[in-house]
């Protein structure tokens, strides 16, 4: 589980995780605050899942590095640790490989101790785009004691199944050809009564691209409708745009000032 090369203060740099969950070697980008290798403090985190198929080269795009570096030097959220996992075409799932079990039994504790990440369910937030939505939707209901908020940026959280042309067609987690009682089986509604038995809260920013032609934008206010019935914080933004990487660029700044709202600053 060791984390191969370092990261540079200010940056989105890339290291790898000889991972002992999935049998081989696993790319990660990692963000860390300016000041990180010498301050002796621990901070917040957020884990945040990329697109389907996403590779860890392709991550510069996502536009994290810089809407960080901004958000923290206009005092927008405080100095943290942005984690970004290469998660394949798995959609953070099992069926093909076990991508959910290692992010949780082996990347989210051995990132916490590696770059010094704070403790407890205040120390730690979860995001995603796309099939990363997905993802993330499924871990901050899966595991809400680990997370205190998740941020969704054009999440493919399709409800009752997802469109033509859509992603989950072709990346085999879901069956090759898509296997609909499966898509329904491992979305979120079905996460819901499990989630509402924990009793803890999961305030949740969820944006896409009005003119998303995955129809997203209506999905998410679905999301939004069910949470809001679920007595939970919810913030919808709906911008112009498509399914497209400008819009996450465009959306990122919000995303991270609240995910962060959410989590304790650095401390001892």
């Amino acid at each position: 589980m060791l984390l191969a090369a370092t990261a540079q203060a200010g940056e989105l740099r890339r290291v790898t995780l000889e991972s002992a969950v999935l049998g081989r070697p696993w790319q990660i980008g990692v963000y860390l605050p300016t000041g990180h290798a010498t301050s002796g403090l621990r901070y917040p985190m957020l884990f945040f899942m990329p697109g389907d198929g996403v590779p860890a080269a392709e991550f510069p795009e996502l536009g994290i590095e810089a809407a960080a570096n901004a958000a923290i030097t206009a005092g927008r959220m405080p100095p943290a640790v942005i984690v970004v996992p290469e998660i394949g075409r798995s959609w953070g799932l099992d069926t093909q490989e076990r991508v959910q079990a290692a992010l949780a039994e082996e990347l989210f504790p051995t990132a916490a101790k590696c770059w010094r990440g704070l403790d407890g369910r205040r120390g730690q937030v979860v995001g995603g785009i796309s099939a990363g939505g997905y993802a993330a939707l499924r871990l901050a209901l899966l595991h809400p004691e680990r997370f205190a908020a998740a941020v969704l940026l054009s999440p493919a959280i399709y409800v009752p199944q997802p469109p033509e042309g859509s992603g989950t067609r072709t990346s085999g987690a879901f069956g090759r050809p898509l296997v609909p009682e499966t898509w329904t089986a491992l979305n979120y509604p079905v996460l819901l009564p499990g989630f509402r038995a924990r009793g803890l809260p999961m305030p949740i920013f969820v944006a896409s691209g009005l003119a998303d032609h995955l129809g997203i934008a209506g999905q998410i206010e679905t999301l939004r409708d069910t949470w809001k019935a679920e007595g939970m914080p919810v913030e919808m933004v709906l911008v112009p745009g498509g399914h497209a990487p400008a819009v996450w660029r465009a959306l990122m700044p919000k995303a991270l000032t609240y995910a962060f709202r959410h989590t304790d600053p650095p401390h001892p």
